[in-house]
């Protein structure tokens, strides 16, 4: 667990960035509350913290307005290596934005100013989670202002105590940076000369060796204060790229006996949030729509997962997603959200597009209403035992 010092250092940060922000007309102060982590199971606990945040009325969804909604619906992407003065991330943010990912490979030395600038940014008590993918070895966003992570296929050899130590002390240095979720562990399986293997982005191609792994990783997390995202439901060990193009994966029978197996014991653990992967299956998907984007899948991924999890899409500016099927990354936006996704994460170069696409499709009954306020109570419950939302 982190120091006691340091968990006040963070609490005032967040508490001060949370107070700054001006409301908007719908989000009327009304009070400030002391909201305490949820604790009540060991699975699913977050970190021993206090942060003091600013109440709001209207703190239900279905007093929202479109706008608002939509905005909350969308996770968003910025680059690290052009991030500038954090001016879009701001906007976003002041959009009412529901998320932010970091990506590239080279962070600018004062990010830690630059997201406390962003979270200054929101306009309402509720800010956005900001996160990066860092698994380790190739995917790792933040290593050259925190330090190296060997790559999964490395720590998977290594015992679970092991890798939850590494991941807690990597999430100390995460938290104190602003960037509170962490786009992994991999839960996917090793399969030689796949895509993910051949990056060493997979524990191993056992089951139980990956589940072990992965939950010591998302403990280890979470412990420091870093929620984690289990990644790519349904298992992207033995597809192709779908950065590039359309990924097949084994018929859904087959991954109910292997690839789903981490995900499905994760999942019964308690892991928070669970993106899903562009993905195609017999018996899963049809039609050539993937995981992603299905109603089929995603509602067999809501039953696995239970009503609480956040269903969060892999960018959708993947090949695989959108220009493979001749849509564009906010049309892709618009549908994996009526499939049933929670957050879609639109990394087009202007994601508040993305948000304006959903706020009609909102307005006109594409997504409809009582379904879009169930994935943003999901959001703000999550957000709520991180510490980025008032508890109602």
């Amino acid at each position: 667990m982190p120091s006691r010092p340091l968990l006040a250092v963070v609490a005032a940060a967040v508490g001060l960035a949370m107070v700054a922000a001006t409301p908007g007309p719908a989000e009327r102060v009304v009070e400030v509350a002391t909201v305490r982590p949820d604790t009540t199971s060991t699975a699913t606990a977050a970190p021993a913290a206090t942060t003091t945040v600013t109440g709001y009325a209207g703190a239900d969804p279905a007093s929202w307005t479109v706008r608002r909604l939509a905005a909350q619906l969308v996770f968003s992407c910025v680059d690290l290596d052009d991030l500038g003065d954090g001016g879009a991330a701001r906007r976003q943010a002041a959009a009412g934005i529901g998320g932010i990912t970091l990506l590239g490979s080279h962070p600018p030395r004062h990010l830690r100013a630059l997201l406390a600038a962003v979270r200054r940014s929101a306009r309402t008590a509720v800010l956005p989670f900001v996160a990066s993918d860092e698994e380790g070895g190739t995917v790792q966003r933040l290593r050259e202002v925190i330090y190296r992570l060997p790559s999964a296929r490395t720590m998977g050899g290594w015992r679970p105590a092991r890798v939850r130590r590494t991941a807690h002390d990597y999430a100390l240095r995460m938290r104190r940076l602003g960037v509170r979720m962490d786009l992994a562990p991999v839960a996917d399986l090793a399969v030689p000369g796949a895509y993910i293997d051949s990056l060493g982005r997979a524990f191993s191609g056992d089951p139980d060796a990956v589940t072990a792994r992965v939950r010591a990783w998302r403990l280890g997390m979470r412990d420091a204060g870093v929620v984690t995202v289990l990644k790519h439901w349904p298992g992207h060990g033995s597809a192709s790229n779908s950065h590039t193009g359309p990924a097949r994966v084994a018929p859904l029978a087959e991954l109910e006996g292997r690839d789903l197996l981490p995900f499905d014991r994760e999942l019964a653990d308690g892991a928070p949030v669970v993106m899903v992967g562009h993905l195609l299956s017999r018996g899963l998907t049809v039609d050539g729509v993937p995981t992603s984007l299905s109603r089929r899948a995603l509602h067999y991924l809501r039953r696995s997962a239970g009503p609480d999890t956040v269903l969060l899409t892999d960018s959708l500016a993947m090949a695989a997603a959108s220009s493979s099927l001749g849509i564009s990354p906010v049309r892709a936006t618009v549908r994996a959200l009526r499939a049933g996704a929670d957050w879609a994460m639109a990394c087009d170069a202007q994601p508040l597009r993305a948000a304006a696409a959903v706020r009609r499709a909102l307005a006109d009954g594409t997504i409809p209403r009582d379904q879009a306020d169930a994935s943003a109570r999901r959001i703000l419950a999550l957000k709520a035992r991180w510490g980025l939302a008032p508890r109602r």
